[in-house]
């Protein structure tokens, strides 16, 4: 982590010396599993495209996500360092509005059909809730120590936080704004996923080796986990198919799971460090961002096999693809710098 407060620097020591335990304990996923390395049937189009570079242009510091709206007319970049959840025109790449919040934005979801715009501060235990077309602050919620991922449940009705430090996802109900219970779920929790229309969720625990899943309507009860490599970072679903995608930090990883089977049925060699990633829209392709590769990486979900890199600035760490899937938008940590990737398919 860059510029590490000491509350950095202990996450980083605490998830260093459980990934090496957890590797020794569990070692690697069975990729000799039959049908392991077989292409995926889908209705999707097979992988084959390539990006060409449209723009690149500096944000305020720290941009440490971002996130294409719903209707792909803007990109929020959350600029942890700058203190400003940042919107950008998608068609002009101009900065339309910079929105100051007390604290670092780590992370952020829509709701309410891209009218809402969730953030998570990392220092504050708040959530915000923002109006998207005036730009206010709407409410402040408190949730756990350290917030960092911020999922939406598919009806609007839950909004779930993975807390780090309290081991926590917080439950906040959208209509109300209340905070209506905290579930304990794992070591160091990050990413988090709504399966199954919203009655199922997934929260990658990032301390350890698995998903900690979550029966929705039972009152948000954990019912179980599935391995799923260690050192789990984010995570996206393919709902067509039934199967989850999850970036492993440490061994430079994506690991496939089969949500049918519940079990990881896959793993697949990305770059050093594999940290954000995104689905593109209308084909086989999952963009992850390999930190300390820098570079951005392609990888055909069919094919399982990352087959393109391209160079980004340094530490690259958030990526968003445009709903059409026609731009893939990739921020850069360290350089403050977001650059905007043109989506050409090859046959």
């Amino acid at each position: 982590m860059q510029n590490p407060s000491g509350q950095r620097v202990h996450a980083a020591v605490v998830i260093a010396s459980l990934v090496a335990i957890v590797t020794l304990a569990c070692g690697k996923l069975d990729a000799a599993e039959p049908g392991a390395h077989a292409p995926a049937s889908s209705g999707r189009m097979a992988a084959g495209v390539r990006l060409k570079e449209l723009r690149h242009f500096s944000v305020p510091t720290g941009p440490k996500s971002l996130r294409f709206s719903p209707d792909g007319r803007f990109v929020v970049v959350n600029c942890l360092y700058g203190h400003y959840v940042t919107f950008v025109d998608a068609s002009t790449f101009q900065i339309i509005r910079k929105v100051h919040v007390p604290d670092e934005p780590v992370e952020c979801a829509f709701s309410n059909g891209g009218k809402t715009v969730w953030v998570s501060l990392y220092n504050k235990r708040k959530v915000l809730e923002i109006d998207v077309n005036s730009g206010e602050i709407t409410h402040s919620i408190g949730v756990g120590i350290t917030p960092k991922v911020i999922a939406v449940s598919p009806d609007d009705r839950w909004v779930y936080v993975a807390n780090w430090f309290s081991e926590s996802i917080s439950v906040i109900d959208a209509a109300t704004h209340r905070r209506v219970k905290d579930v304990h779920v794992g070591h160091v929790p990050r990413g988090i996923i709504f399966t199954d229309g919203g009655k199922t969720a997934y929260v990658a625990i990032m301390g350890g080796s698995t998903l900690t899943k979550v029966d929705v309507p039972s009152g948000h009860k954990v019912i179980g986990s599935i391995y799923c490599g260690s050192n789990p970072r984010h995570i996206v679903a393919r709902e067509d198919t039934g199967k989850l995608y999850v970036s492993n930090n440490a061994p430079g990883t994506i690991t496939e799971i089969d949500l049918k089977r519940q079990k990881a049925v896959a793993t697949i060699k990305v770059g050093t460090q594999a940290r954000s990633t995104a689905l593109a829209p209308n084909a086989n392709v999952l963009y992850v961002c390999n930190y300390l590769s820098g570079n951005l990486g392609i990888v055909d979900l069919a094919r399982r096999r990352q087959v393109k890199t391209y160079h980004t600035r340094t530490h690259p760490i958030g990526v968003t693809v445009s709903p059409d899937g026609s731009q893939v938008w990739v921020s850069s940590y360290n350089t403050s710098v977001v650059q905007v990737f043109d989506v050409q398919t090859v046959d």
